[in-house]
């Protein structure tokens, strides 16, 4: 009887080992990941992906604190990377030796973060500016002013992100660096943000896609990939290339410290790196990828996108990531902003 047991017992814990390597845990955000890529590596590997998602990438980030976060795979803006990997957050995959690594565009590979690229595999990268309703202003938009000094058929019509990123837009049409720690010109920024601020709404990251089809709202500040979305529901929409600029963010892959299945990220990541699904999840998110050869498999639609395909002389900022520092600061200030506007007006 005892035997039997036994046997019994080993074929239910087999069983668990077998189920436990057959899955992928995916952590990253809303509106992010093709449904239609993440069957297609189902049907390819026999892998079962389960995916767990959060509003923001500050909730990515802390959901990877601990020992074991019981995740394989997440999903990381690239001005995070050096803090998970210096609080030993992330594994050291040695990206840049998995099969189709070498399809990583030339100015995405060895970057500040990752320079020898052991720890990331780039995922994609957008722009931040606004969008805005042609059909009620019907005049230039490609200028922070919109923002930052509207007009009065915008006045009182428009939806900020809830970010630090508000922070850096000021700076940039302020005339200063958008990563400056220097606290005069953040003040300089806080006195420009507080007023837009006081009058407008703000709009929970997850949140943009769904304010940007409101015909209440005529400027909405969001990501050129949910404004290609919207337009799909909103057609008077147009994203703005502000001639004072706008800003660049890259997204990475990584392998979470103590991965539950280290085996079947090893496979996503490599999955990732092919071309043709990239492409697949590029046509879903609207955000344009690292992959060489992938423009071979954007829809058509994607492909000639005015969110991805900036108008000459667009100033797009393809500069460094601001660090982790400056990051912290803008959001500190950011906090302090929208508390010394509440205190002063009434939000719509």
């Amino acid at each position: 009887m005892m035997r039997r047991l036994l046997v019994l017992l080993a074929v239910l814990l087999l069983a668990g080992v077998d189920t436990a390597a057959s899955e992928l845990r995916v952590l990253t955000r809303s509106s992010y990941l093709s449904p239609e890529l993440l069957r297609k590596f189902e049907r390819e590997t026999g892998i079962t992906v389960n995916l767990t998602v959060v509003a923001d990438h500050d909730q990515v980030v802390g959901g990877l604190i601990g020992a074991k976060s019981g995740f394989d795979i997440a999903f990381s803006p690239d001005y995070r990377v050096g803090q998970l990997i210096r609080e030993g957050l992330i594994e050291r995959v040695l990206a840049d030796r998995l099969n189709g690594f070498w399809n990583v565009e030339d100015p995405w590979r060895s970057r500040s973060f990752d320079p020898r690229n052991e720890y990331t595999i780039p995922h994609q990268w957008g722009t931040t500016a606004f969008a805005v309703d042609t059909s009620i202003h019907r005049g230039d938009i490609d200028s922070l002013r919109l923002l930052f000094d509207p007009p009065p058929e915008i006045e009182g019509r428009i939806g900020l992100l809830d970010d630090g990123e508000m922070v850096q837009l000021a700076l940039i049409y302020l005339g200063e660096g958008r990563c400056t720690m220097d606290e005069g010109k953040l003040e300089k920024a806080s006195r420009l943000l507080e007023p837009v601020v006081a009058h407008s709404r703000l709009v929970p990251v997850d949140r943009v896609m769904t304010v940007l089809t409101d015909p209440a709202m005529v400027l909405v500040v969001g990501w050129n990939g949910d404004v290609m979305r919207a337009r799909e529901k909103r057609p008077s929409l147009a994203y703005a290339y502000p001639r004072e600029g706008n800003l660049v963010w890259t997204d990475v892959v990584v392998v979470p410290r103590n991965p539950p299945n280290r085996a079947n990220a090893v496979k996503f990541l490599t999955f990732m790196l092919r071309p043709e699904n990239a492409a697949l999840d590029s046509s879903f998110n609207g955000y344009a990828n690292m992959i060489r050869g992938s423009e071979r498999f954007l829809l058509p639609s994607v492909l000639s996108a005015p969110e991805l395909v900036a108008p000459w002389p667009a100033k797009v900022g393809f500069l460094p990531s601001c660090v982790e520092a400056a990051e912290r600061r803008h959001d500190e200030v950011w906090t302090e902003v929208k508390r010394r506007a509440k205190e002063t007006a009434t939000v719509p």
